[in-house]
């Protein structure tokens, strides 16, 4: 079975309240009513309805990797050993308990899944990739990418 998730019906005053709280989500709710000329129990109402409606799943604060110690990204293409329904679990469970990997994506095309990674270097890196990657069951094998430099970064969806 196929899972999908319906697109919520925004309205413009919608928009406005998840473009404001994307750009800047510490801001408090009275700063934002100020911001869009809306009144502020108007813009709580709407931020709960939002987040009970899975628009907004959680507010957190975006760090600088590379000025916490995580300067070294890397992007791992990996193909499992079958497509069986297990075999998946048990790759995304590896995935779920690896706190480096970032980001997990099911993909089209040559891989079955693309990874995104942050470590502190690339021997961190190697030893995830040789230990953890490779050695699992589910893995027939894996190539990887190490980012030279990031040309751009956004979490901001163009509402």
């Amino acid at each position: 079975m196929i899972q999908t998730t319906q697109e919520l019906r925004l309205t413009d005053s919608d928009r406005s309240v998840l473009r404001a709280i994307q750009s800047d989500a510490s801001k408090t709710v009275r700063e934002l009513a100020d911001e869009l000329g809306m009144s502020s129990s108007t813009v709580s109402r709407r931020l709960s309805e939002l987040e009970q409606a899975g628009a907004i799943e959680r507010r957190v604060a975006l760090l600088d990797a590379e000025r916490v110690g995580f300067p070294v990204c890397v992007f791992v293409l990996v193909d499992l050993v079958d497509h069986a329904k297990e075999t998946r679990r048990q790759f995304e469970s590896l995935v779920k308990s690896t706190p480096e990997i970032l980001e997990c994506f099911s993909v089209t095309g040559t891989h079955d899944y693309t990874l995104i990674l942050r470590t502190r270097s690339v021997g961190e890196f190697e030893h995830i990739l040789m230990e953890r990657v490779l050695a699992h069951a589910s893995v027939a094998q894996a190539s990887s990418q190490i980012a030279l430099r990031q040309h751009k970064y956004t979490t901001a969806l163009p509402l």
